[in-house]
């Protein structure tokens, strides 16, 4: 899986802090990027237990339980550290997120 090429915009900044958890679907590449304490980080969609895309079947869900202290797969609960992508509960415990360099650049987030 390719990721998308450097400096391609992901979202506007005020979306993700809106919303906390931006979607980005293009050319095959399935990612997310999370809010982690006013940095945005970046993973592909992909849950090490089982490949499946964290949201489950939504297409619009927030990554992050009510807390937002981790993120979490809907297919069976795993739970992530939103800095690094270690799975810290559950089926996949010990593995990670596959990590998806992005930053903020001004008013965008970006691909790195």
């Amino acid at each position: 899986m390719t990721h998308p090429p450097s400096g391609t915009v992901i979202c506007s900044w005020a979306d993700l802090q809106a919303t906390g958890t931006v979607l980005y679907r293009a050319d095959g590449f399935e990612g997310f990027v999370i809010l982690d304490d006013y940095l945005p980080r970046g993973y592909v969609d992909a849950c090490p237990h089982n490949g499946m895309p964290l949201g489950g079947d939504q297409e619009e869900v927030d990554y992050q339980t009510r807390e937002q202290d981790v993120i979490i797969c809907r297919w069976h609960g795993a739970s992530f550290l939103k800095d690094t992508g270690e799975c810290i509960g559950g089926p996949c415990a010990g593995d990670r997120l596959e990590p998806w360099p992005v930053e903020r650049r001004g008013d965008e987030v970006v691909a790195l």
